[in-house]
């Protein structure tokens, strides 16, 4: 598998500055996180020569809304993140079409988005909007040579798949974040695996704990120090075929993050060659 992080490029004008020390840090692949007003055919240009410039692979675009409403809870999060939202969902929805044109521009194939809380109950009113909606996107993304994989975490592993099935595509395809999984109360990422199986396309190496107030989420922990079985979680994604990234996430800035992430690296380093 192979190493890499989230990069998150909020200036245009700084992209080069940011894969530089990506590189720098000694990791070769990413997932990019760009989110501007507008998608243009010149940033992902530029973007794709930076990449180039420092030998970076760029795993995927994780593409989430250029609004700032999202409430990340477990409450007031279910009205507020991801699609199923009413006052978001034709705006996101469409700024989602402009990013996956943008995925296509870079000369990638996957694009990650939160879809939002997935009811669990199939007869739902807001489970046929989702799903209806992200049969939409996944047919512009189709035709465009576009890949969706949906990011765990407000929902059971099982009401997942269940989505999955239902929508039909063969273009839609899980970003698995195992700690989500745990800080949102829903399941455990190690049991998550042997239910969702060949349709785990990308990893995020993040963990956390579940949480305690039902109101908020778990906190999320530097590696290592959270729950996730990650030994386990891997010796698991290897049964299934899984052999593509592990896309280190930290939720911090800073001095912090970067620390805690050449930690995390450490960390799968060690990992990977104890199971190799």
């Amino acid at each position: 598998m192979k190493l890499g992080i989230l990069l998150r490029v909020t200036d245009i004008n700084a992209c080069e500055e940011k894969f530089k020390q990506l590189s720098d840090m000694g990791f070769a692949a990413c997932q990019l996180v760009f989110k501007p007003a507008v998608y243009t055919k010149e940033d992902a240009q530029r973007i794709r020569s930076a990449a180039d410039q420092y030998g970076v692979e760029i795993t995927a675009q994780f593409c989430g809304y250029h609004d700032e409403d999202t409430v990340w809870d477990n409450y007031h999060g279910f009205y507020t993140s991801g699609l199923n939202v009413p006052l978001h969902r034709e705006s996101r929805l469409n700024y989602l079409y402009q990013a996956a044109d943008f995925v296509s521009w870079l000369g990638i194939t996957d694009m990650v988005i939160h879809a939002g809380f997935v009811p669990n109950n199939p007869f739902a009113p807001e489970y046929g909007l989702l799903k209806t909606t992200l049969h939409l996107l996944a047919t512009h993304c189709k035709k465009r040579g576009v890949n969706v994989l949906l990011e765990t975490g407000g929902e059971s592993p099982v009401t997942l798949l269940r989505l999955i099935r239902e929508l039909g595509h063969d273009n839609v395809f899980i970003n698995l974040d195992p700690a989500n999984i745990l800080m949102y109360g829903y399941g455990n990422p190690v049991d998550a695996v042997y239910t969702f199986g060949q349709y785990v396309r990308n990893m995020h190496g993040k963990d956390g704990l579940p949480p305690t107030d039902p109101y908020k989420l778990g906190d999320e922990k530097p590696v290592g120090e959270g729950m996730v079985d990650f030994k386990t979680l891997l010796c698991n994604l290897r049964k299934i075929g899984y052999d593509r990234y592990i896309i280190i996430e930290r939720e911090i800035t800073g001095d912090q993050q970067i620390a805690d992430i050449l930690k995390a690296k450490a960390y799968f380093e060690n990992l990977l060659s104890e199971l190799d």
